[in-house]
């Protein structure tokens, strides 16, 4: 028996777990007119290539049912239910500084007062959830209790405030008198939403490792960084085998803060699904 044992646990352990492949042929079999459901991940200024899949949807006449989105995707997902363009959504990005060094407090739980940025969302995001054009669920961690919780009715400016909240660089967000933070922190591909859904999930992931050399994990830091990043992975992956579709744009490179990558950011992803 303790033979057997041994014998099955080394094949266990000599076979390698796949990464999950997007099978891209997936999203040109979709039909005109089909229906589907969207999940967004989070990724900061990455968010764009969350357009080129909305793009592309549109361009197919495929419609969308509803989105759940975090962090980024809830900011792409709630302009774009509130009918604002994939161009002009684009625009906003371009345009934008994430880090608004006139906003920096000392006496908050964030290097930036996560408040001031509702004067970006108004006027670009409807105010209340019942307002949108497309069902949108957001989601947003609760600091205080340590759950996730999805938010789709009432406000909509401070659940996408909250769910772009990265602690330790904006602060909390207060809402029914506990605080938020980003919706990544706890489920940065939040399917929960919509496991009950009869349609075709698609999901756009903005977050998946590239394949490493030895030589990009020459450094305590890197494998650190890396190490970080398979971590949150672990957390995502198996959702995206229970979607019809997820696509995993090829964006690790960029961090997400940077302005100045989000048209190399839009030009990768749209090189990506040119053929599909």
């Amino acid at each position: 028996m303790l033979i057997y044992s041994h014998i099955k646990t080394q094949r266990i352990m000599n076979n390698y777990k796949e990464p999950y492949h997007s099978d891209l042929k997936k999203l040109h079999n979709l039909k005109a007119g089909e229906t589907v459901d969207l999940v967004l991940s989070g990724g900061g200024e990455k968010g764009v290539a969350h357009l080129v899949l909305l793009e592309k949807l549109i361009e197919k006449k495929v419609k969308i049912n509803s989105i759940s989105a975090c962090s980024a995707g809830s900011l792409v997902g709630s302009m774009f239910a509130s009918g604002i363009s994939t161009k002009d959504i684009l625009k906003f990005f371009q345009e934008t500084d994430i880090f608004q060094y006139t906003w920096l407090t000392f006496k908050k739980p964030g290097i930036f007062d996560s408040y001031n940025y509702a004067n970006f969302l108004k006027g670009r995001i409807k105010n209340t959830f019942e307002e949108l054009h497309i069902p949108l669920y957001v989601n947003a961690t609760n600091m205080q209790k340590g759950c996730a919780r999805y938010f789709n009715t009432g406000d909509l400016i401070n659940p996408v405030l909250a769910s772009c909240a990265i602690p330790g660089i904006f602060n909390p967000v207060e809402i029914d008198g506990e605080l938020y933070s980003d919706g990544g922190v706890m489920d940065n591909f939040p399917l929960e939403p919509l496991r009950s859904s009869k349609l075709k999930v698609i999901g756009s992931f903005l977050s998946y490792p590239e394949k490493r050399t030895k030589k990009d994990l020459s450094s305590t830091l890197k494998v650190v960084n890396q190490a970080t990043k398979l971590i949150s992975l672990s957390n995502e992956e198996h959702k995206f085998h229970q979607t019809y579709l997820t696509v995993c744009f090829p964006v690790d490179k960029y961090s997400g803060y940077k302005k100045t990558d989000v048209d190399k950011i839009y030009k990768e992803a749209t090189e990506y699904l040119k053929d599909f």
